[in-house]
């Protein structure tokens, strides 16, 4: 039998086949989610079962071959929530997190504002809103079934009120009533088809029909662009999450639908990858 730190240096070795492994981090993560505590928390000369040992190894060469970690472990976490996640739904980034960030300033501004988020997919954006702007009233559209249960059981998880609707951004927009909200959120699929077989093969995992949108990754914003306008009260917000590389064709067709570019959202690494447009 091997002890933990044989284990640990193991899983090391086998994660670091794979250049966008942390084969560290990921060795305490997948520890903790099948031993129940981290390493930290053992005696590195505490024996492991071999069946445990296969099964971490077995999960380790899995990863290795670009399957998510956080598929692995079934849940992962954004700002204070702890969010379900697995195949059929995205999985919630950091650039998300900028992208919030940026929302929660305004939406806090607002007295008890009505907040739209179209395709909401695990409900990370829906439930931080909820979770720091607590004045809001939150919608969260979900058009596939299988990311539809991730979004309830999150809500559930986070014991926070957001309303889950399941339909498509394409057919919702003619049920919302004129004027009905502050802000609408967004961090739509859009990722340019054509790019397909040139990205990390951790995002092969994820659902094709949640990173990718025709029109070059264009698809989405204009039409909500457009078709949502209605939906926004004078002077709400439109806000959107896009592409490292799309800065600039998201900011033209939503100054060619007349909103005021009041924002541009940049990561850690100085990238554009939000925008906060307001309805004028």
């Amino acid at each position: 039998m091997s002890n933990i730190r044989q284990v640990y240096n193991r899983m090391k070795d086998i994660l670091s086949r794979n250049p966008n492994c942390e084969p560290g981090f990921e060795s305490d993560e997948l520890i903790k989610h099948l031993l129940g505590k981290s390493r930290l928390e053992t005696d590195p000369r505490q024996e492991i079962d071999e069946e445990v040992c296969r099964q971490l190894y077995d999960m380790c060469r899995r990863r290795a071959e670009g399957y998510p970690l956080q598929y692995m472990l079934g849940n992962w976490d954004f700002f204070d929530l702890n969010l379900k996640v697995g195949e059929g739904v995205l999985i919630p980034r950091r650039d998300t997190e900028d992208v919030c960030l940026a929302a929660f300033e305004y939406i806090n501004g607002m007295v008890s504002p009505n907040v739209l988020d179209l395709c909401a997919g695990s409900g990370a954006i829906a439930l931080a809103v909820k979770r720091y702007c607590p004045d809001a009233t939150v919608v969260a559209l979900e058009k596939y079934e299988q990311a539809y249960e991730y979004l309830v059981e999150n809500i559930e998880r986070n014991s926070l009120c957001v309303l889950p609707i399941l339909g498509d951004v394409f057919q919702y927009d003619y049920k919302i009533e004129e004027e009905s909200f502050d802000v609408i959120i967004s961090n739509p699929p859009y990722v340019n088809p054509s790019l397909k077989g040139k990205m990390q093969k951790e995002v092969q995992f994820e659902p094709f029909t949640r990173l990718f949108a025709e029109d070059e990754g264009l698809r989405f914003y204009k039409f909500i662009a457009q078709y949502y306008k209605p939906a926004l009260k004078e002077g709400g917000y439109l806000i959107f999450e896009h592409g490292y590389d799309q800065a600039r064709q998201v900011k033209q067709l939503l100054i060619g639908q007349e909103y005021k570019i009041v924002r541009e959202i940049v990561d850690t690494a100085g990238n554009a990858r939000g925008i906060v447009a307001q309805k004028i």
